[in-house]
């Protein structure tokens, strides 16, 4: 095996020179089996494939940090500048002053406005450099992070990897399937069976635990129509109650309420009339 994996986990860069072909042979065969057994490492993996990293946030942090006021200020100035001072000067001195000058014109005009635009390119260019770059010794610093994709977000792009073959090879009698569900709910302090969690035309497959910023999410997937993937998800909430709800993120439909102290969600690639007659079927079973 190449010494680049003996420095631990798969990283982000690792993702990235697999999507740009720079790893090849074994190299190339480990990571794809590290994918294939990872299903929050193949998540990363789809998320740097669709390129949707938030740069426009970033940059929008950088323009709040401009110093408008200040800038506005120097144009003002450079467009209509103040005359210059008055100077009492002793007669000898006078005579001097009065001689013809070669420039007369004060600091201002288009000198003011070419200083204001080089001191504007330094300020963007030193902010740009002071925002990406460090001085030695420096640590890394950065205006604020963007605001966090909600879990709602968050399940969307791990549920667009779900394809049939993810859930068709799961165990299918019934005591295997009350196991799984009862052990996955008690994470969030449910105990629901499977008749419970199951509407038609959903086929129950399997129940599984991950995890949101610390707290337990709770997945339970089934196959609609024997066909296409479709998820009910389960968090804990302290937000008020909520009616069921329709959007979509990721190209996949979704329903959502909050009731009791839980968030619910169910999502899936199927249409939003379907998904939202599953979803109060739901609701109403669990309430």
């Amino acid at each position: 095996m190449s010494s680049w994996r003996d420095r631990g986990p798969v990283t982000d860069e690792d993702l990235v020179a697999y999507l740009d072909g720079q790893l090849a042979g074994e190299e190339a065969e480990y990571l794809e089996r590290e994918v294939n057994v990872d299903r929050a490492l193949e998540a990363r993996l789809e998320l740097l494939r669709g390129g949707k990293r938030p740069f426009a946030d970033a940059y929008d942090l950088l323009l709040r940090d401009a110093p408008d006021a200040r800038l506005k200020q120097i144009l003002k100035l450079a467009i209509d500048p103040p005359p210059p001072p008055v100077v009492e000067l002793e007669p000898s001195v006078q005579e001097t002053a009065r001689a013809p000058r070669a420039e007369t014109e004060p600091w201002g005009g288009w000198r003011m406005l070419a200083a204001a635009a080089v001191l504007l390119a330094v300020f963007s260019g030193g902010l740009i450099f002071s925002r990406f770059m460090n001085l030695p010794g420096e640590l890394p610093q950065v205006a604020s992070a963007p605001k966090a994709m909600g879990w709602r977000a968050t399940v969307a792009i791990y549920q667009k990897l779900f394809v049939k073959e993810t859930l068709e090879n799961t165990a299918g009698d019934a005591q295997s399937q009350s196991v799984n569900l009862r052990a996955a709910l008690s994470s969030v302090g449910l105990d629901l069976s499977v008749e419970k969690v199951s509407v038609g035309p959903l086929q129950f497959k399997r129940a599984d635990v991950l995890n949101f910023r610390g707290k337990p999410l709770v997945q339970v997937a089934y196959l609609y129509n024997g066909e296409t993937p479709v998820s009910f998800c389960i968090i804990k909430s302290a937000k008020p109650a909520l009616e069921v709800m329709a959007e979509q993120r990721e190209g996949l439909n979704i329903a959502h309420w909050r009731s009791s102290g839980y968030g619910f969600m169910v999502i899936g690639d199927v249409p939003a009339g379907a998904l939202d007659e599953i979803a109060r079927k739901l609701k109403q079973r669990l309430s």
